[in-house]
């Protein structure tokens, strides 16, 4: 299974993935409007379905939101959103061919979509891998632009093949960012900078696996096998596993574990628990977790489990525990808790 993308004829695309620039930036406490305003966009712009713009100007937004947000890995966290928000999309695919497969490949096939269209799809025995095209020198951003390309293929194999999907290795074709290890934490993968090309591989064996049941359970199978302790278990290890760049929803974990998200909320209440708490108190498990370890900077820590920086991380920690993660950590050391 081969697929080779070819350059845009006349480097316009629609918005794609790039309509997720303006939440990342408010989400930062950032004003949409004034990082990209010299790119000559408004967030209502974005709003508005999917236009179709101007490789070179789409760059230059990605461009301008990168020096707002001050972070490298801007692209990259703008593609691993839309990927991971990609759940709805699987369930909409045709029913005669569910395969991970045919989901790559409808999702390749778009030439007029960013960053779709600069996607490239080969297997060779056992190793599929995912390329980017190289774009030319002339356009700004293109870094930020194939760090989001590959992010959003990263992003939709997490959806389409579960929480449990890992990447073998990313390549990236650019000079390592000022922290080399984040893009690592972001990926959950081995990352290789200064690359010959932009990709990223993983065994091609999750290429025949049902997206739609990427559990391996038929979708509603929640019979009486399933306690509701038992199931919440599995919600458990599922959010244990995730990549927390974009916070999961009960929709995409309800999908990972093939059933309705009502049967979800349901099965959850039966124990007493509800998905957001389960999601707090896993977050808070893992957070302690990696504390544990002084080797690990706090702030490596934040980005693995999404939050854009330290502060924002030591606000939600100090919510759970009555302490900074600094303060935690001593005391841990100290054998205190």
């Amino acid at each position: 299974m081969v697929r080779h993308a070819q350059p845009p004829r006349r480097l316009r695309l629609r918005l794609g993935a790039a309509a997720f620039i303006p939440e990342l930036l408010e989400e930062q406490g950032l004003s949409a409007e004034a990082a990209v305003g010299r790119a000559g966009f408004t967030p209502r712009w974005f709003a508005q379905g999917q236009p179709i713009v101007p490789l070179g100007r789409l760059g230059l937004a990605f461009e301008c939101a990168a020096a707002a947000a001050a972070q490298a890995e801007f692209g990259l966290l703008v593609g691993l959103r839309a990927g991971l928000r990609l759940t709805e999309a699987a369930q909409r695919l045709p029913q005669r061919d569910t395969r991970v497969s045919a989901a790559l490949m409808h999702m390749v096939a778009q030439p007029e979509t960013f960053p779709n269209a600069l996607l490239t799809l080969n297997v060779a025995g056992t190793i599929c891998t995912i390329g980017c095209l190289k774009l030319p020198d002339s356009v700004p951003g293109q870094d930020q632009m194939t760090d989001c390309a590959i992010g959003f293929a990263t992003g939709a194999l997490r959806v389409l093949c579960g929480p449990r999907w890992r990447a073998r290795g990313l390549h990236l074709a650019h000079a390592p960012p000022p922290d080399p290890q984040r893009p690592a934490a972001l990926l959950q993968a081995p990352v290789t900078f200064d690359s010959a090309v932009t990709a990223m591989e993983f065994e091609s064996e999750w290429l025949g696996r049902d997206c739609l049941r990427p559990a391996g359970r038929a979708a509603g199978d929640v019979s009486g096998r399933r306690t509701g302790q038992d199931f919440a278990a599995e919600v458990r290890a599922v959010l244990a596993s995730w990549n927390a760049v974009d916070k999961p929803s009960a929709p995409a974990v309800a999908a990972s574990l093939g059933v309705h998200p009502r049967t979800l909320n349901r099965l959850l209440g039966r124990t007493g628990t509800r998905f957001n708490r389960m999601l707090g108190d896993t977050r808070y498990e893992t957070a302690q977790r990696m504390l544990r370890d002084p080797a690990t900077p706090v702030i490596s820590i934040a980005w693995s489990l999404g939050y854009a920086d330290a502060s924002a991380f030591s606000r939600a920690f100090r919510r759970w525990s009555g302490m900074t993660p600094s303060e935690w950590r001593r005391a841990a050391d100290n054998r205190q808790i």
